[in-house]
């Protein structure tokens, strides 16, 4: 009988499991890139990204999904943190769905009404669907069947655990047996890395008999803490922002839960009046589905309250690296979860990168005028490291509008490449050299260019202008060397040697130019509002 019961406890689990991921990912992978724009629109303010987080958590029924997807956007620098904690404290009240389905749904009717029907359906929209977005909806609709199939499998095989497992004495050991139920609960839900998962399980759990109900809410209290182990994973080795919000949600669960287990007693008596006074084993389900939910809420109520402040402390423990540091400040594994995260993630550190090779341009054109440049193997290594990212990125399914901006920011990491071996030439060549190659107004018109924010804010027309502006003083000075040879002012390797210096700067300010039109391209597109097209040159 235990051997039946193990395998059948195995089985629930990995049906459990198997539909939640497939729930998940289907509707992830239906929403697409819809999910970024709905993020950008939805986080004006902490009450519409809390909403934000709740919404999408409730239905795709996975907060560990929503956070890790959440860091992704934080890294690629389309959420600022403090939306993003928001969207991560909304999220906690999301995950209370999943408590809600299993106590009046799993629990109460035979499940393989419900869950047959949907893997049937949702396999048939998968093989005979006529879009790809109609074959994700199918995956999400049979792994939301497999999910009640594993907790109909999980319900049979709990009707006997409480026989051999001596679940009893935990219950009735006291202020012990709640702290050692909350010990349990966060190390299930960081062993199978699902909070849902997990809360399906104690409910299931509770309707058979197995829980005392204070035992039942704390083992829900270690499931709440224990999905930071998931967001904990995601930021290892991590950029800093990914750290920040995985150390913000971290602080935000502990605190929550420590406050939930000091008021359990009023917290459990408010939850089992509320779910019918505790008559019957179904209510205690219903009860802790309640107890989950109203923690959560508190937990977002302290977070009103103290969240600025949290938010401070971490930004000053996590510092962000310095601009001149060869770790990747954006992109790292979080931004692959959507392709739209990761092309904007490269985007930014391709920016970062291209703000090194100016300052180092700058230095090299008036080394009297910028501060002291970085090493410029920083940039070589950043620029191997976006190529990595890049090579991934370009491996998962991209629209055309992705594409192009996916292609745009490849041929700008070649030139960042290109631009760099300019300088580096450059660097090689004595300053007195370059000095004297430089005219006044060359040496401005140049010096321009390394300016980031005035580059910045240059139009397309002006750029244009400013290209024509190199080319004709490069022809002036030109001219000028060739008088001073005539004159015997100049000898001709003289000249040589410093036309070749002309030459590598405005091959450099070319470069500068184009690559400005992929990185900044409001400014670029402000007259015509289109896209400036980089990758086809």
């Amino acid at each position: 009988m235990a051997w039946m019961t193990l395998t059948l406890s195995l089985g629930g689990l990995g049906l459990l499991l198997l539909g939640m991921s497939m729930m998940t990912d289907g509707l992830k992978a239906a929403a697409g890139n819809a999910l970024q724009g709905f993020l950008e629109r939805s986080t004006r303010t902490r009450l519409r990204a809390a909403l934000a987080g709740f919404g999408i958590t409730a239905v795709v029924q996975s907060s560990s999904a929503v956070i890790v997807a959440t860091l992704g956007f934080t890294n690629a620098g389309m959420l600022r943190l403090k939306q993003a904690a928001w969207v991560v404290f909304g999220s906690n009240v999301g995950t209370t769905m999943t408590a809600w389905i299993v106590a009046l749904i799993g629990l109460r009717i035979k499940v393989e009404v419900v869950a047959l029907p949907l893997i049937g359906l949702g396999m048939l929209l998968k093989l005979f669907g006529n879009n790809r977005r109609a074959a994700h909806i199918g995956i999400a609709l049979a792994g939301f069947g497999l999910l009640f199939l594993g907790l109909g499998m999980l319900r049979d095989a709990f009707i006997d655990v409480a026989d051999w497992i001596p679940i009893e004495r935990l219950g009735t050991s006291g202020a012990t047996g709640i702290v050692l139920g909350v010990l349990f609960g966060a190390l299930l839900t960081a062993l199978i890395q699902s909070s849902s998962a997990a809360l399906a399980i104690v409910l299931t759990a509770s309707v058979t008999g197995v829980l005392t109900p204070l035992l039942g809410a704390s083992l829900v209290i270690g499931a709440n803490i224990g999905t930071t182990a998931t967001s904990l994973l995601a930021s290892m080795g991590a950029t800093a922002n990914a750290r920040r919000l995985a150390l913000v949600h971290v602080a935000e669960k502990m605190f929550t839960g420590l406050i939930a287990l000091i008021l359990l007693g009023p917290l459990w008596w408010v939850s089992e009046q509320l779910s019918g006074g505790g008559a019957g084993r179904t209510n205690i389900s219903t009860g802790l589905a309640l107890f989950h939910t109203l923690f959560n809420l508190l937990g977002l109520l302290l977070m009103w309250l103290l969240a600025d402040r949290l938010l401070r402390l971490v930004e000053r423990w996590v510092k962000q690296p310095e601009l001149t540091s060869e770790r990747l400040r954006y992109l790292d594994d979080t931004v692959l979860a959507l392709p739209a995260m990761g092309v904007n993630a490269m985007h930014s550190e391709i920016k970062r990168v291209f703000k090194q090779l100016l300052s180092r341009g700058g230095i090299i054109i008036d080394p009297d005028r910028e501060p002291a440049a970085e090493e410029t193997l920083h940039t070589g290594v950043l620029l191997a490291a976006i190529a990595e990212y890049g090579n991934r990125i370009g491996a998962q399914h991209l629209d055309n509008g992705l594409s192009e901006q996916f292609l745009n920011l490849n041929w700008v990491r070649e030139e960042c490449m290109q631009l760099r071996d300019l300088f580096l030439e450059l660097a090689e060549i004595p300053q007195a050299d370059i000095t004297a190659a430089l005219t006044p107004a060359l040496q401005e018109a140049l010096l321009g260019l390394m300016r980031s924010g005035e580059l910045k804010q240059l139009t397309l027309e002006a750029r244009l202008e400013r290209k024509q502006l190199l080319k004709r003083l490069r022809r002036q000075r030109r001219a000028e060397l060739l008088e001073q040879i005539g004159s015997g002012l100049l000898s001709a390797p003289e000249a040589t040697r410093r036309l070749h210096v002309v030459a590598l700067l405005e091959d450099s300010a070319k470069r500068i130019l184009h690559i400005a039109e992929v990185i900044y391209p409001q400014a670029a597109s402000a007259e015509n509002n289109e896209p400036a097209p980089a990758a086809t040159r």
